[in-house]
């Protein structure tokens, strides 16, 4: 088992697809060129009650996961621009940058404009090794221009050491101690950890062998190990190497503390207990009640090719001063941890007299599809279903669908709420996974098979898209006019130009914060769509979602002058949201250019004209009375 709590970082290349490489290192006069700039970047005066903005390098291993996720939870208003190979939840911005590179880094570092630091990436054991230089650029060169620039701007920053900085002829050593490292890894982490204490900016952290599982679904040594002892498989385990284990989980809350605090020197994180993997195997497989064979073997026969230190155990009594009431977990409990993932999307579904309509919308969510290349699977998804009429049979409808939707591993709450839709959404939101992007879906609305997906993919891609809604349709309605005018709204040039907020809306993470609790307006959907910018919306052409016809002339118009009604009350208040810089009626005439169309036309005008006389009776009656 190895600790490897980090990553590589690698850059996009411009109108490229991004790729993982080595790249090699800067020129030294170059590199003493950037080192020169980028004390020039800003004259930045941080307030310390201002809202914070973290670069987490390294944010997709397994270290960075937990504290994205831990981030979300206990600092939700702060900014979050992470470093790692792929759209991570919890953070408003990730990218894949090579900041091995000092122009790249700089470039970051005058546009992110952090006031936190966390520099984990680094490069494993095993390939620094064969690749010094690299490993220098990542541990050192790069923790040199975080410290430069933490110091210039009255920021602060955490380097994430190891305890690999010891030659593993001793135990339980502490802060005060002086470190041999034995390998090309802990010389890089050590000169990494004086530059950064050179500067004054910050934290060291020489973090122990982590454990646990990750946030996600990934494999790692801990989750192959433990399925081979869930199948009573054999596992061999090292068992001449001690190490100070402390949980993934511990050790990101200690980070995130240490860092909102802003404390500052040389600090373990670590675990209270001298173990060996052997022994950590053994553990593990006692409390998982397993009848595997644990074989003991050696470091050298293990993997002869590394040189690895035997004794790294390190004391935490400096962790246990700096945050009082700070106790590890015992390695025990971390396989009591459900292995789910953590929700990363979060789709709210308020239901309102349902009991005819809630079944089409959760039987096609249950039906939903996802790949198997690292994108959405149903166990990131969270559905929360928000009751707010009191009624039985509502509450029987939901319930016969739940079992299908846990069996696909979505993740399934039932809540009671006010009589509301506002307050639904409101109960809802109260209790959804922090971080998450969501999707706001009627009852009635019944998504196509991959709209989850496509949804996800379109509003993590880090192309600005902040509001994403497939396209809307409707369901036959037995009525030929309801049919006809459904036919021409849908050919609407508006409905390809905007997302139509009919049934179905997704925000992303970032996206939710443009607004607190939803306005007292009937169109808040709307409401919501006129909060983005149009560059920052996204009809799914690809996908759609249906929704129930009127199934007659005067359900229609009723239908038409609640729309009224709700676009008349939302064009007040102003104030709330600007207008929509898209016109509803441009291009009215253009479908009519298709003969066959016409009819559809007469009904369309003929619905909008009896849906304004209707309305403007009705309110110079509401006058009169």
């Amino acid at each position: 088992m190895q600790a490897e709590v980090s990553l590589f970082t690698a850059a996009r290349k411009p109108s490229q697809p991004a790729e993982f490489s080595l790249i090699s290192q800067e020129a030294p006069d170059k590199i003493a060129t950037i080192d020169r700039d980028i004390w020039l970047l800003t004259d930045i005066t941080i307030s310390e009650n201002a809202m914070q903005r973290w670069l987490i390098s390294g944010a997709s291993g397994q270290l960075g996961g937990h504290i994205l996720s831990a981030l979300s939870r206990h600092c939700p208003g702060d900014y979050v621009h992470a470093l790692g190979r792929s759209p991570l939840p919890g953070a408003h911005v990730t990218e894949l940058v090579d900041i091995r590179r000092g122009a790249a880094l700089m470039e970051l570092l005058q546009r992110a404009t952090p006031t936190r630091i966390l520099h984990l990436a680094g490069v494993p054991p095993l390939i620094a090794e064969s690749d010094p230089a690299s490993c220098h650029a990542l541990h050192v060169d790069a923790a040199m221009r975080m410290a430069a620039y933490a110091a210039s701007t009255n920021g602060w920053m955490l380097y994430a050491s190891s305890d690999f900085v010891w030659d593993g002829n001793g135990g339980f050593h502490d802060e005060d101690d002086v470190p041999l490292p034995a390998n090309v890894y802990g010389r890089s982490k050590l000169a990494g950890e004086r530059v950064v204490i050179e500067h004054g900016c910050g934290l060291v952290a020489r973090y122990s062998l982590l454990f646990g599982f990750p946030v996600d679904c990934r494999q790692t040594s801990w989750t192959t190990i433990a399925a081979r002892l869930k199948r009573n498989e054999p596992v061999n385990a090292i068992d001449n190497e001690w190490r100070s284990p402390i949980s993934l989980a511990d050790a990101a809350l200690a980070t995130i503390e240490l860092a909102v605090q802003r404390h500052h020197g040389l600090v373990h994180i670590s675990g209270s207990s001298a173990m060996t993997p052997y022994e950590i195997i053994c553990m593990m497989r006692r409390e998982m009640n397993s009848a595997s064979d644990i074989q003991r073997v050696s470091r050298a026969s293990f993997s002869p090719n590394m040189i690895r230190p035997r004794n790294v155990t390190q004391s935490n009594s400096r962790l246990r001063r700096r945050l009082p009431g700070f106790e590890p977990a015992p390695l025990r409990s971390a396989l009591r941890i459900a292995q789910g993932a953590v929700p990363r999307f979060s789709v709210i579904i308020p239901v309102y007299h349902g009991a005819d309509t809630v079944g089409r919308s959760l039987t096609a969510l249950a039906d939903q599809r996802f790949d198997n290349d690292g994108g959405l699977q149903a166990s990131d998804v969270e559905v929360l279903l928000a009751l707010n009429d009191g009624r039985e049979d509502s509450e029987a409808a939901v319930a016969a669908h739940v079992a299908s939707l846990r069996a696909r591993n979505f993740h399934v709450r039932l809540l009671r709420t006010p009589p509301t839709r506002r307050a639904a959404i409101a109960a809802a939101e109260a209790v959804a996974a922090a971080g998450t992007h969501r999707l706001y879906l009627d009852q009635d609305a019944r998504l196509s098979p991959y709209a989850l997906s496509a949804l996800f993919a379109a509003l993590t891609m880090g192309t600005g898209i902040q509001f994403a809604a497939p396209r809307a349709r409707f369901d036959p309605s037995p009525s030929p006019v309801v049919r006809a005018f459904c036919r021409y709204w849908c050919a609407l040039p508006y409905c390809d130009a905007s997302p139509v907020t009919m049934g179905a809306y997704a925000v992303s993470a970032e996206g939710r914060r443009r607004w607190g609790a939803l306005p007292q307006l009937a169109s808040d959907d709307k409401f919501v769509r006129m909060l983005f910018a149009p560059k920052e919306r996204l009809l799914l052409a690809s996908e759609s979602y249906h929704v129930v016809a009127p199934q007659g002339w005067r359900e229609l118009i009723r239908a038409r002058r609640r729309y009224l009604r709700g676009n008349r009350e939302l064009a007040r208040a102003t104030h709330l949201a600007p207008p929509d810089p898209i016109p509803r009626y441009r291009g009215v005439l253009r479908p009519l250019l298709r003969p066959s169309a016409w009819f559809d036309f007469a009904v369309f005008v003929a619905a909008y004209g009896a849906t304004w006389l209707t309305e403007s009776v009705g309110a110079r009656t509401a006058r009169r009375s």
